[in-house]
């Protein structure tokens, strides 16, 4: 009975939490400095790694967006463009509308065909991105009686 109360008392010793039996407990997990430093080091990688993922997502999120607006307002701006026309002919069959194109950039005019929304193919005499511009030409061209002309602003 001895022997057993003996070998009780040292297990109970060596697993109890004094520090001074964990130091001599030949089963128990010392804790290596160095690999704690290593550790901490890793550890500190990490989130550094991850603080410049996070930040590198943001700046190409950045650029992205920027982008995107930078493409937005070229196109607003492209389709402000050449919006309104002076039409001097319209016509259904295509044939016809080239034919009266090719006899207005015969005279130097710088004629282009654009469709309308009812399907007819509009011969310009000139196209314009500015309103003011457009009724002053129109007016110019209106009196000189050359052709019959008049303003289509096309919609956006």
């Amino acid at each position: 009975m001895q022997k057993l109360t003996t070998t009780i008392l040292v297990i109970t010793l060596l697993m109890s939490g004094c520090d001074f039996v964990r130091s001599i407990n030949p089963f128990s997990k010392k804790e290596d400095p160095l690999e704690a430093f290593q550790q901490r080091e890793d550890s500190i990688r990490r989130a550094e790694m991850l603080q410049r993922q996070q930040e590198e997502a943001r700046l190409q999120e950045a650029r992205a967006d920027s982008l995107r607006k930078a493409q937005e307002a070229e196109a607003e701006r492209l389709k402000a463009m050449n919006r309104y026309h002076l039409i001097v002919g319209a016509f259904k069959t295509p044939a016809y509308a080239e034919d009266f194109h090719k006899k207005i950039l015969a005279e130097g005019h710088d004629s282009k065909i654009i469709m309308s929304e009812n399907n007819f193919h509009l011969v310009t005499i000139k196209s314009l991105d500015n309103y003011r511009d457009a009724v002053n030409d129109w007016r110019t061209i209106r009196n000189q009686g050359e052709h019959l002309v008049w303003l289509y602003i096309k919609d956006l």
